[in-house]
């Protein structure tokens, strides 16, 4: 029988995902073959090398982790040798103590997805773009009925409504498809940014709906110290999806409330809500394209399910992260962070493609 050093090496050898794992500090102990293809090194050159020293993109992520005492598993991109996307997983060792003893990365391959994700993003943005021609005439010959029927009766109105009403959704969903393949696409031009003002603009911009539904809408938080490097209106779109999310789901009477602010290095808003929140195995699905959480709340209020798509494409390419934690029956928080700049950062001001 094997025993069982020999066959975690063996295991290390077989698996086609590159492994590298290293002590507290971060300095690597150990790469398996994979990894060492990836990075073009040996194990034992790479040994008591800082893991940024594999990939200068790795360095900032431990350094997150270990700043932040992270328990979890964190993912995020990392493009390496001109074009390959690689998903990884950095995760913490810890013994039968729990204590956290080093770090260990795991990084797959996933160019192929994201050419596929390219190619879907190129044929939902043609389909949609041959959709706003039809559309616009439809809504042309709709009005022009309109204004040639002369007086209405009740049930010609309600007609009239209904179509106006389908059309409406129709050319909503369009603008929203479109909306997230542009995010995706287009310069963004970057420009330094108080984020707490461009949230407390957001409030004021719901005020009058968030009345008339008799809701307390509040903004927490002073104006920012540091600055975020971003596209004002793209983050303004995310905070007002997620605040407009939040009045669209929460009972008359009800609170919701925009949190701002800086922790670690990042500007953080959150939006706060007392609606009838989200069962524990939905919450990893919400950001999805096209999902909505089944039950009553979805049938009473009708959506695309794309508002919190745009919102995670927004945030993450401003290199930021999204968040949400609910409790059925206790309303449900949504969130997300970019990165504070620094002073060269922001003197230089670049565009991001």
């Amino acid at each position: 029988m094997m025993p069982e050093s020999g066959r975690l090496a063996a295991i290390l050898r077989s698996v086609t995902e590159a492994i590298v794992a290293t002590d507290l500090q971060g300095a690597v102990t150990l790469m398996n073959p994979s990894a060492e293809r990836l990075f073009e090194t040996r194990s034992e050159a790479a040994a008591g090398l800082p893991l940024d020293r594999l990939h200068a993109g790795l360095g900032p992520w431990l350094d997150r982790a270990r700043t932040e005492g992270v328990a979890q598993p964190m993912v995020f991109s990392l493009e390496v040798h001109s074009g390959h996307l690689y998903s990884a997983t950095l995760s913490p060792v810890s013994g039968e103590d729990r204590a956290v003893s080093g770090w260990v990365v795991v990084l797959q391959d996933v160019t192929h997805l994201r050419r596929a994700e390219e190619w879907k993003s190129e044929a939902i943005q043609a389909a949609t773009h041959d959709l706003r021609n039809p559309l616009n005439l439809m809504n042309g010959a709709l009005n022009l009925l309109r204004d040639s029927l002369g007086e209405l009766t009740l049930e010609q109105q309600e007609c009239l409504t209904m179509l106006r009403s389908g059309l409406d959704r129709m050319g909503g969903l369009v603008e929203q498809v479109l909306s997230l393949e542009q995010v995706g696409r287009t310069d963004l031009p970057l420009a330094g940014l108080d984020l707490s003002a461009v949230a407390r603009q957001a409030v004021e911009d719901f005020r009058l709906a968030a009345d008339a539904k008799e809701i307390t809408l509040a903004f927490e938080g002073g104006e920012g110290a540091g600055r975020v490097l971003g596209d004002e209106s793209w983050l303004h779109r995310a905070v007002t999806n997620l605040v407009g999310n939040a009045l669209k789901y929460t009972p008359r009477g009800g609170e919701v409330r925009v949190r701002y602010h800086e922790a670690g290095g990042e500007a953080v808003v959150e939006v706060a809500d007392t609606g009838p929140g989200i069962p524990a195995a939905a919450q990893g699905r919400v950001f999805e394209r096209f999902y909505r959480v089944p039950g009553e709340s979805a049938r009473r209020n009708p959506g695309t399910g794309l508002g919190l798509a745009i919102v995670k494409a927004i945030v993450e390419r401003h290199s930021g992260r999204v968040w949400v934690s609910s409790e059925e029956g206790r309303g449900s928080t949504f969130g997300f962070a970019v990165p504070l700049a620094g002073p060269e950062a922001l003197t230089a001001a670049p565009s991001t493609g």
